[in-house]
């Protein structure tokens, strides 16, 4: 009884040997009758020489000298110029473009404007904190505006004022 399942496991198995000529014939015939039709590949873009004809120039991959990145003072002339010694805040890295006013907070008399930054991150500002890349500085917040005065260098040493504001959005 125990070889029962082993003989016709056999039995079984061999019945499946025989003739494959038919199943060989076919799979040649396939074969020859069915080629593969690759599309040629297209013509590569010519390649054209770019002489680089800026030698004189600071190279892109080399940080600019700090003569070059340092705000121009002329301490000498009798005009009005930024305290460059005062430690700028995260909102000076700012243009004033990418600042939005969300809304105030108050305590008493005291008033504080809620500015949000281009990467969401909110700010609470008071009458004489600094924001923009112009040593703008805050004069006064109302509940729809804060009022800022620049500084601007007109490029000859010496600095003017500008005033400008950022008004609430709702967005």
């Amino acid at each position: 009884m125990r070889f029962l399942p082993i003989v016709c496991m056999m039995l079984l198995l061999g019945g499946c040997i025989g003739d494959r000529a038919d199943l060989e014939q076919f799979v040649a015939s396939t074969k020859a009758n069915h080629v593969a039709r690759i599309p040629p590949l297209k013509e590569p873009p010519k390649f054209e020489h770019f002489i680089y004809q800026a030698e004189s120039l600071r190279s892109p991959f080399v940080p600019p000298a700090r003569e070059l990145t340092e705000e121009v003072v002329d301490s000498s002339r009798d005009c009005l110029q930024p305290d460059l010694k005062r430690k700028k805040s995260r909102l000076e890295t700012y243009a004033l473009d990418n600042l939005k006013m969300r809304g105030t907070l108050s305590q008493g008399q005291v008033i504080w404007a809620l500015v949000e930054t281009a990467d969401s991150s909110v700010y609470r500002l008071g009458v004489g904190d600094y924001l923009g890349l112009y040593h703008g500085r805050i004069e006064a917040i109302s509940a729809n505006s804060i009022n800022i005065r620049e500084l601007i260098p007109d490029g000859a040493g010496c600095w003017t004022e500008r005033n400008s504001s950022l008004e609430l959005t709702g967005e």
